[in-house]
Formats: structure tokens, C-alpha cells, sequence
């Protein structure tokens, strides 16, 4: 077989049948052809299906099922590029001739945006609706619980009231009146001594059995009612008070000061157009104060006192002396303007036209000679 040249119909027995060239170039002209032929017709096709049929609505359904499938598939490709026609820019969605302007009117939602919005509105709505419901319950929840509040605010009101009343009867119980050989005590004014002596134990102006009350009776001129020799004025009764006449010797059981009482309530009922009364109290500040030998008056720092007593004289004690002691009582209460004197190392002696104006200013005094004690302990 060396250098033994094959020819094309060997090569064809040898491998399968060889391309013919002579054929195809026969089958490609009549495609050619053929393609000619069916150009007219797809163009015709087109033009009905651009084509409007006036006859049915737009959106009608077709009148019925095709009468057959196609006949076949194209021929052949196309012979050349789409022109540029009405049916081809038709059929790839394209316009006739472009819009001349731009529409004036906005375009319309779409039917499910509205329907969606109307869905909305829905929704807020009865948020809304939930929303003035939760208000009106919790207006209403406040008004019952403010009106809750109101009624046991009330009922607090008249619950102290009540208490009160009971610890009044507890710390001032009523006190019968006192009949003696010509007069009678109201049992009002026995119980004003029993709740002055309660009051001043409470504010530490006195301490067990030390201190004194006298008033001028209002009904029996020169009648004197003054505590018992030794009562605790912090627990008084009716048992710890007699009752003398003004200018007579103590009576029975009186209080050691019946002479100096009677002074007090001398001068008072001349200050007072008849009315007089005198309290006496160890009151700690101003029985301190007055322990110093040299000093024979208490002035007041503070504006109440100055304003109130100016100076209060101190006088030595002088029962052995007693018209001495009461002299010097009778000028010493006049540095005061008549509203009191202090006794050195024994308390402060009160005037006033009744035991409320005579414990008045007492305890202001007291006061006073509280701030004067700091004051000098601070030394201000």
C-alpha cells in the first residue's frame, strides 16, 4: 500500500458515506425558493393579527377553538432583517407613532391598591375605635377611683373627728361641780384647771406636785379658787381645788403662795375690770437663769419677748418676810406691765384675765429665756 493514492470513492467505502457538495448546494435553492413562496404568506398573517375586528367587544372571548393545528413549521429562516414597518413595530409591542404630549390627567390606582387603601382606612379605623374605647374605660376607672378616694377620705375625716372627741373625754373628762358652805364651782371651771395642769405637764413647765392656779370667781365677787397644798397638777380632780375669799386667811389645804396669789389676782382684776388669774410654774430656762446672783432682771434677746415684757424683775424668795416679799412683788410686776415677776430659783409668776391668758404668757416667757440660755451658751 506504500505510495498508493486512495480516491474519493475509497475513502467513502472506507469511513461511510462523504458529503456531497453538488447536492447541497441543489437543496439550498430550493429553500431559497421555498422562502420566497412564504414570505407572502407570513406577512399576510401578520396583518390579520394586527388588525382589529370591530365586529367583537375587546375583551371577548375568541368565538372558538382553532380549526387545526398549523400546517408546519417555517420553511426556512427569515430572508433578511424585520423592516420597519406598522406590523413589525405591532408585533414586538411597539406604537404606531409616538404620544404627541404627556397625559394631563394622573394615572389611576390599580382596582387592588384601591381596595387595599379602603382595607387600610378599615384597619385605622377601628384602631381608632379601640383606641376612644380604651379612654372612655380608663376616664372611667379614674372618675370611680378618685371617687373611691373622696369616700374614704371622708370616712378618715370623720374617723379623726371621732378620735378627737374620745381622747378630749380621755385627757379632759368632765368634772363635777364643787359645792362649798355659800358657792358653787361650775364644773367647767373645775375641769379648765384639770386641763391647764395636763397642758403645762406636757410642755415641761412643771413637774409633779410644784406649781399653783388661782382664778377670781366671775359669779361671786372676791371668791378665789386655787389649787390644793401638794396636788399634782398633771392629774388634777376636782379633790385638788378650794376655795377662799380675797383678803381672808388661807383656807385649809391651800397652797403656801395664798398670800401672793391674792396679790396677783388683786392687781389683775384692776388690769382686767374685774377678771383676774395667776399661774405659777418652775419653768427650767427661766428658774435657771435666775440662779445667777448678779443678775436681778431677764431681758429678752428675741423680738416676741422684747416686744412681749420688755424686762422681768427677779425677786428673792422672802417668806419670812412675807409684806417685804410682796412689795417688792407689786414693783416687780410693774416692770412687766402687769404680766409677771420672777422669783429667784422658784419660777416665773403669770398674770391674766383667765388661766388661758396667764399660761400664755408663761410659756412665752419661757421661750424667751430658752433662746437667752443658747444664745449665751453660744456665747452670741
Amino acid at each position: 500500500m506504500i505510495g498508493h493514492y486512495t480516491t474519493g470513492a475509497e475513502r467513502a467505502s472506507d469511513s461511510g458515506p462523504v458529503f456531497n457538495r453538488h447536492v447541497f448546494r441543489g437543496l439550498g435553492a430550493d429553500m431559497t425558493e421555498e422562502e420566497v413562496d412564504t414570505d407572502d404568506e407570513s406577512q399576510e398573517m401578520l396583518e390579520k393579527v394586527t388588525k382589529p375586528t370591530p365586529a367583537s367587544p375587546p375583551n371577548a372571548p375568541p368565538s372558538g377553538p382553532p380549526s387545526g393545528p398549523p400546517s408546519g413549521p417555517p420553511s426556512g429562516p427569515p430572508s433578511g432583517p424585520p423592516t420597519s414597518g406598522s406590523g413589525s413595530r405591532a408585533m414586538f409591542g411597539g406604537a404606531s407613532s409616538p404620544p404627541s404630549s404627556p397625559p394631563n390627567a394622573p394615572p389611576s390606582a390599580p382596582s387592588g391598591a384601591q381596595t387595599m387603601n379602603t382595607g387600610s382606612s378599615v384597619v385605622i379605623e377601628a384602631g381608632n375605635e379601640k383606641i376612644e374605647t380604651a379612654k372612655r374605660m380608663v376616664d372611667g376607672d379614674e372618675k370611680l377611683e378618685l371617687e373611691k378616694l373622696r369616700e374614704e377620705n371622708e370616712n378618715l375625716k370623720q374617723g379623726m373627728a371621732a378620735a378627737g372627741e374620745v381622747i378630749q373625754e380621755v385627757e379632759n373628762p368632765p368634772m363635777p361641780p364643787i359645792v362649798g358652805d355659800g358657792f358653787v364651782v361650775p364644773g367647767e371651771i373645775v375641769g379648765m384647771f384639770a386641763t391647764l395642769g395636763r397642758q403645762l405637764h406636757k410642755e415641761r413647765l412643771l413637774h409633779g406636785t410644784a406649781g399653783s392656779f388661782s382664778i377670781l370667781s366671775t359669779t361671786s365677787p372676791g371668791l378665789v379658787h386655787i389649787t390644793r397644798q401638794g396636788a399634782a397638777l398633771g392629774l388634777m380632780n376636782e379633790g385638788d381645788l378650794i376655795t377662799g375669799r380675797l383678803g381672808d386667811a388661807a383656807p385649809n389645804s391651800a397652797s403656801e403662795d395664798w398670800q401672793i396669789h391674792s396679790v396677783a389676782l388683786a392687781i389683775g382684776s384692776l388690769e382686767n375690770e374685774g377678771r383676774g388669774a395667776c399661774v405659777h410654774v418652775a419653768a427650767p430656762y427661766t428658774t435657771t437663769l435666775s440662779l445667777e446672783k448678779d443678775r436681778y432682771a431677764l431681758v429678752p434677746t428675741d423680738f416676741e419677748g422684747r416686744s412681749n415684757f420688755g424686762r422681768a424683775t427677779i425677786v428673792d424668795v422672802q417668806y419670812d418676810d412675807m409684806e417685804g416679799y410682796l412689795v417688792e412683788i407689786t414693783e416687780a410686776l410693774k416692770q412687766t406691765g402687769n404680766k409677771l415677776f420672777v422669783a429667784r430659783g422658784h419660777g416665773v409668776y403669770a398674770l391674766g384675765a383667765d388661766l388661758l391668758e396667764a399660761w400664755g404668757h408663761a410659756a412665752a416667757f419661757e421661750h424667751s429665756m430658752r433662746i437667752l440660755y443658747l444664745s449665751e451658751l453660744a456665747d452670741l
